[in-house]
């Protein structure tokens, strides 16, 4: 198997007459990578769901909360928004350097989603072992995140595959 495994190469680099990846051009996108980006988006989208779902659901226990000074709805609607836009913004950290194929955006999408599954899983076992501890896993918000840690789970897996590895440059 050849070191260059995106075409040859030769002593004066790339861009030599029978280049087929000269100038610029970048290996082609496989179906698995194609995959990859659906379900970075896919996880974008539930992460977004499971934050709305939270506002809403937040909103109600903060107001109904005895004791408790109540910031507004505002303030909780202020909160949602700038979490979605960081969420936002560390998704397209991964996807869009991850569109154009770049080997470092792999790799920050794996960080992000084992980070994802692993707090998931922590939060939900932390919900179950400890009865007085509130931690965001109400019923409500259950069937997003675990659709989420699915879809997380799978872009694991799909990251793993052959076929994404060998469109990465």
């Amino acid at each position: 198997m050849s070191q260059y495994p995106y075409g040859p190469h030769s002593a004066h680099g790339p861009g030599t007459p029978g280049d087929p990846w000269a100038a610029g051009r970048t290996p082609p996108t496989t179906p698995d990578l194609r995959l990859l980006l659906k379900l970075t988006v896919a996880s974008f989208a539930l992460s977004v769901l499971g934050s709305l779902i939270g506002y809403a659901a937040s909103s109600e226990q903060l107001a109904a909360a005895p004791g408790v000074p109540f910031l507004g709805t505002g303030f909780v609607l202020a909160s949602a928004v700038l979490g979605i836009g960081f969420t936002a913004g560390l998704y397209a950290l991964v996807y869009f350097p991850l569109r154009e194929q770049r080997q470092w955006a792999w790799i920050l999408g794996i960080v992000f989603a084992s980070l994802a599954v692993l707090g998931t899983l922590a939060n939900l076992v932390l919900s179950l072992v400890v009865p007085g501890v509130q931690t965001g896993m109400q019923p409500l918000l259950l069937l997003p995140a675990v659709l989420k840690t699915v879809v997380d789970v799978a872009w694991l897996v799909v990251a793993a595959r052959p076929g994404v590895r060998a469109a990465l440059r």
